[in-house]
């Protein structure tokens, strides 16, 4: 790892053995690792441990969502530290406040921590969600850099030096493994540049942001989502636009950290994917 601490072997980052850590030592390594601290975040985000308790951890899981379906599945499985891209507190009304606090009783009881990562977990240039949609569609190798700034970091990347047809961008979104388990709800593609790609901006999630794809030179975005308005603004600049699903691009850093942390001696996450 080249970001903070490394987590590795059957020991954890502070030399403790096996089932002895809790999930604040936990918690304290993720933010290490996707330096945390130096992100700003949105409000919901609340970037941490946001559901703890005081026993050892035995057992990590990952899901995109900390909804109850998430939490009730891991409590089924035995885990009892949770790795989530969407934590507890996105929405401040008062419904979202009422979730809110089911979803944290419902945690509390079923003893599962629940560690939440944001932005740092989308921008991370080894285990993060970006990084990982780049491996997914075959771009590794390519040239890079930073692209696709959100709360002021770029969260994504800029993918240039090739030459890609379109149709196959296309085919490898619609094979990533999360589409084959399930809530896939198709790769929605705005054919509005090049069938030949040679820019290609890579942010996971829902980013429409095309003021910046255009000041990049882009001919085509991949992300997860964008609203209608972003789709009609993208014919007109003639920007290909490769809608792969939110949910689909956001789990390769979730469970990225949870096999890291695996390296703690904390056993395997559940063979049945905790939130899909």
């Amino acid at each position: 790892m080249k970001s903070g601490a490394k987590v590795s072997g059957s020991r954890s980052g502070g030399g403790r053995q096996k089932g002895t850590m809790r999930p604040r030592e936990l918690a304290q390594i993720c933010d290490r690792i996707l330096r945390t601290k130096k992100f700003n975040d949105y409000p919901g985000a609340r970037n941490g441990l946001q559901v703890s308790h005081g026993r050892p951890v035995r057992k990590i899981g990952w899901a995109v969502d900390a909804d109850l379906e998430s939490i009730q599945r891991a409590g089924k499985e035995k885990v009892d530290f949770l790795v989530v891209h969407h934590g507890v507190f996105w929405g401040d009304s008062a419904l979202d406040r009422k979730i809110r606090a089911r979803r944290i009783r419902e945690a509390k009881r079923l003893g599962v921590a629940i560690y939440s990562s944001h932005l740092p977990l989308d921008a991370h240039p080894e285990i993060g969600n970006s990084a990982g949609l780049v491996r997914a569609l075959g771009l590794e190798r390519s040239k890079r850099k930073p692209f696709g700034k959100a709360m002021g970091r770029e969260i994504g990347w800029k993918v240039e030096g090739g030459r890609w047809k379109r149709n196959e961008l296309v085919r490898r979104c619609e094979g990533l493994q999360i589409a084959k388990v399930g809530k896939s709800e198709g790769v929605k593609v705005i054919e509005a540049g090049s069938k030949i790609c040679r820019r290609i901006g890579v942010v996971t999630g829902g980013f429409g942001d095309l003021d910046q794809a255009k000041k990049a030179g882009l001919d085509t975005l991949v992300t997860g989502e964008a609203d209608y308005p972003t789709e009609v603004k993208a014919r007109e600049l003639g920007i290909n636009l490769i809608l792969a699903g939110h949910f689909e691009t956001e789990t390769f850093g979730v469970r990225a950290l949870a096999k890291l942390l695996r390296g703690t001696g904390l056993g395997p996450s559940p063979k049945h994917k905790i939130g899909l």
